[in-house]
């Protein structure tokens, strides 16, 4: 692994470690609030945190904006309104292990979009890696019982999660093209209002069918919410878009495989819950496989851009 560029790798781990509290948060959550009511505020907080910062650049670059209002528009639309959302939307069916399993998709749509669009090249040992990861992540939800994949079974809340998958991929892609004249401040900040007003309408529709009570408007829920919108969607998606304007979206997606240890380690402290050996198996995995996967090559770096 190239030195140099630990500190990008920090920030991509850094930002898979805040949304990895995003599940024990979300499960919280769907008993007091309903899915476009949690995205809606979510996004808005955010918003209001990053504005008073970049309302001068956004004015700045305003050209730049209007020029790419298509790229910015898309990144809007399925990173910031619909990935989440599906997150939530799902937990109402769907097991945590099924939701796990196909999360853990992401970055390989990540890859897919990125090899469709002929920016990465993949080789033999990168392959490698990703399977290593993949199997990690598995051993991890399973608990390394591999005989539960049998017992799965698809609903509709799997679809939800297919979506969150795709979206949070292709996301993650359009984020590779960044022109350089636009800050990753200021272009979250931009998506993110853009993204919190694509939630109004069913935020509205959310909260006529299930108005605010007080169960549900409490100094807990006011806590969580600012929370999200700081940690889990300022600063995490801070982190993730400047180490993928830095670094290979396929190093960076690798990264991702992170997650389930982060929220093993939580649930541990937070939840109480047992940590078991294979999924200590599974951290090394997955270790192993983000290792592999960001080897150089004798003469060039791997995945390096054409």
């Amino acid at each position: 692994m190239d030195l140099s560029n630990v500190k990008w790798y920090f920030l991509a781990v850094l930002g898979v470690f805040f949304w990895s509290f995003n599940v024990i948060v979300s499960r919280y959550l769907l008993g007091v609030l309903y899915p476009w009511q949690i995205a809606f505020l979510r996004w808005l907080i955010a918003a209001a945190i990053l504005l008073p910062f970049t309302y001068k650049d956004i004015w700045q670059h305003r050209r730049a904006y209007i020029k790419h209002w298509k790229w910015v528009l898309a990144l809007s639309f399925f990173g910031i309104a619909l990935s989440n959302t599906f997150v939530y939307i799902a937990g109402y069916t769907v097991t945590a292990v099924e939701m796990s399993l196909i999360q853990v998709t992401g970055p390989i749509f990540l890859i897919v979009f990125s090899r469709l669009a002929g920016i990465i090249t993949i080789s033999n040992k990168q392959r490698l890696g990703l399977l290593l990861c993949t199997i990690g992540v598995v051993t991890i939800i399973l608990h390394g019982r591999f005989m539960d994949l049998g017992k799965l079974h698809l609903q509709i809340g799997d679809f939800w999660m297919l979506l969150t998958a795709i979206t949070f991929g292709y996301y993650s892609y359009l984020m590779t093209k960044k022109p350089p004249e636009v800050g990753q401040m200021s272009l979250l900040s931009l998506t993110v209002v853009i993204g919190t007003i694509i939630c109004i309408p069913l935020f509205i529709y959310d909260t006529y069918l299930n108005p605010f009570t007080s169960q549900n408007v409490t100094w807990t829920t006011f806590g969580i919410m600012i929370y999200m919108g700081l940690f889990n969607s300022v600063l995490a998606y801070l982190c993730w878009n400047t180490a993928l304007d830095k670094l290979d979206s396929v190093k960076v997606g690798m990264v991702y495989y992170t997650m389930p240890i982060f929220s093993t380690i939580a649930a541990y402290f937070i939840l109480h819950e047992e940590i078991y050996t294979a999924q200590l198996w599974g951290g090394l995995l997955i270790l192993a496989g983000i290792f592999l996967t960001n080897q150089k090559k004798r003469r060039k770096l791997i995945f390096e851009r054409p």
